[in-house]
C-alpha cells in the first residue's frame, strides 16, 4: 500500500537520511528531503524530491515548507560527529538553532508533528542497560546540544513529537544498496571496515576502560531497523489518541569494540591491523540501551542487529564504494 502523507526530512543527505528516504519511498508517494549539502549520486535520491537549504536560512526554509506542504517532519539534521576538536559553537549552532528555526517556521505554517532524531549520548553513563527515565548528563558538547534541541521540542505546547535516542547506528540498506558516506568517515565500524579492506592500520581507541576486555562497550542498531523504527514513528504520531513520547532505539544488547575486531577477522579470514591510541574526551565506557518501550508503544524490535549481520553488511556496502572510487579518508 502507497500512502499519501507528504513527509520532509531534514538532513537528507546524511547517512540515516539517505537510507530512511530510500525506505520510505516504498511505501509514501511523497517523500521530500532538505541539506545544506547536494546528495551524492550514490545515495540514489531523486533531484525532484530534493531542497537543497540550510536551516539557518529561515526564508528559504519557509518556501521549502511552503512548496511541500508536509504532513509531518523527520528531523535528522545535525552536526553529528563527536570530536573534541569542534568547538562548542558549533555543535549549538548546527543542532539547535536550526531546530529552533524550523520549530519556529512550522509554527508559521501551522505544522504539529515532528519526529526528532536524538543520540545515546544525552545520557549519564551507568553500568547497566539505560531507559527513556534515567538521568541526563552529557559528556560531548554533541551531546549536550542535542539536550537542548530536545527541550526546545518538548516546551512547544502545539507540537506533537516523537523523539527518537538512537544508539549505535550501523551496517547498510541492501534494496536499494545504501549505506554511510562520510569523508572523512569517524565511525568505528565503517572505519574497521574500509581499512581493513585495504590493508591499512585501524585506530582504536582506549584499552583501559572498565569492561571485560578494556575496550568500550556499544549497543549496535542496523539501520534498516533505524529506518523501521522511523516508519513505525510516522504510523503512531497520526493515531488519535497519539501523545508525545521520547523511545530509545537500540539492538538492547552491547558489545566490545575487541569482540568487533574478531567478528570482522572471522569474516574476512585475513589478520587485520590494529593500533591502541588514547581515549578521546567524552567517550564512555559503556552505552546499552532498554528497548522496552518502542516494543510497547512502536511495536517495533530490531530484526537485523546481530553484529554479524551488520558486518556483513558493511563488507558488501564499502566493496561497492571502493569498486566506484568513493575514497573515505585522503590516503
Amino acid at each position: 500500500m502507497i500512502f499519501s502523507k507528504k513527509i520532509l526530512i531534514t538532513g537528507v543527505s546524511g547517512y540515516i537520511g539517505s537510507c530512511l528516504y530510500s525506505h520510505l519511498k516504498k511505501k509514501y508517494k511523497f517523500v521530500y528531503g532538505l541539506d545544506k549539502s547536494s546528495p551524492k549520486k550514490l545515495a540514489r535520491i531523486k533531484k525532484i524530491d530534493f531542497f537543497k537549504c540550510n536551516l539557518l536560512n529561515s526564508k528559504k526554509l519557509s518556501r521549502v515548507i511552503n512548496f511541500t506542504k508536509p504532513n509531518i517532519i523527520i528531523h535528522l539534521a545535525a552536526q553529528s560527529t563527536v570530536d573534541p576538536k569542534i568547538p562548542k559553537k558549533i555543535y549549538f549552532i548546527n543542532n539547535v538553532q536550526t531546530t529552533k528555526n524550523l520549530i519556529s517556521s512550522m509554527k508559521n505554517h501551522k505544522l504539529t508533528k515532528i519526529i526528532f532524531s536524538s543520540t545515546a549520548a544525552v545520557y549519564k553513563e551507568k553500568n547497566s542497560v539505560i531507559s527513556e527515565s534515567d538521568k541526563l548528563s552529557a559528556k560531548s558538547n554533541y551531546g549536550k546540544s542535542k539536550v537542548a534541541a530536545e527541550n526546545l521540542i518538548k516546551k512547544n505546547k502545539n507540537i506533537k513529537y516523537i523523539i527518537l535516542r538512537f544508539f549505535n547506528v550501523s551496517g547498510a540498506l541492501s534494496n536499494p544498496l545504501v549505506g554511510e558516506m562520510h569523508f572523512p568517515e569517524t565511525h568505528f565500524i565503517p572505519t574497521l571496515v574500509y581499512k581493513s579492506l585495504k590493508n591499512q592500520t585501524i585506530k582504536v581507541f582506549g584499552k583501559n576502560y572498565n569492561t571485560q576486555d578494556g575496550t568500550c562497550i556499544r549497543d549496535y542498531i542496523h539501520i534498516s531497523d533505524i529506518c523501521h523504527s522511523i516508519e513505525k514513528s510516522v504510523a503512531y504520531i497520526f493515531k488519535k489518541k497519539h501523545k508525545s513520547k521520547i523511545i530509545n532505539v537500540g539492538n538492547g544488547v552491547g558489545i566490545s569494540n575487541l569482540q568487533i575486531l574478531q567478528t570482522l577477522k572471522n569474516k574476512l579470514k585475513y589478520k587485520i591491523k590494529i593500533s591502541f591510541t588514547k581515549r578521546r574526551a567524552g567517550d564512555c565506557a559503556k552505552l546499552i540501551c532498554n528497548i522496552e518501550k518502542s516494543r510497547k508503544n512502536l511495536n517495533w524490535k530490531p530484526q537485523n542487529s546481530k553484529i554479524e549481520k551488520i558486518i556483513i553488511d558493511e563488507i558488501i556496502w564499502s566493496k561497492y564504494l571502493l569498486k566506484r572510487g568513493f575514497k573515505r579518508f585522503k590516503n
